[in-house]
């Protein structure tokens, strides 16, 4: 397979995982849905810096929000990205 034939969504995908905010906040995900606070306190980084790499989970399809009032909460956006990150917790955990 010739590099260039990979999937224009894989490589979202891959890009999305490849920053170790985003994997941590779909970590956090993993354990139920959050809002953006939520996942500052949980992370320790800032809100606009939350917010900015949910964007990137959110186009990459990794991560949903659905709007509670006036509060966004995100979750991750189906039981195969829950996989994923068990999966990805397997590989790390048989190193």
């Amino acid at each position: 397979m010739d590099y260039r034939d990979v999937d224009d969504r894989l490589f979202d995908i891959g890009k999305a995982l490849s920053c170790r905010l985003r994997l941590a906040l779909l970590h956090a995900l993993a354990t139920g849905d959050a809002s953006v606070g939520e996942l500052v306190t949980s992370t320790g980084s800032t809100q606009p810096n939350v917010s900015n790499h949910l964007a990137v989970l959110r186009d990459a399809g990794l991560v949903a929000a659905d709007r509670n009032g006036r509060v966004m909460r995100y979750r991750l956006a189906s039981p195969r990205v829950r996989d994923l990150v068990k999966a990805l917790n397997d590989v790390t955990d048989e190193h």
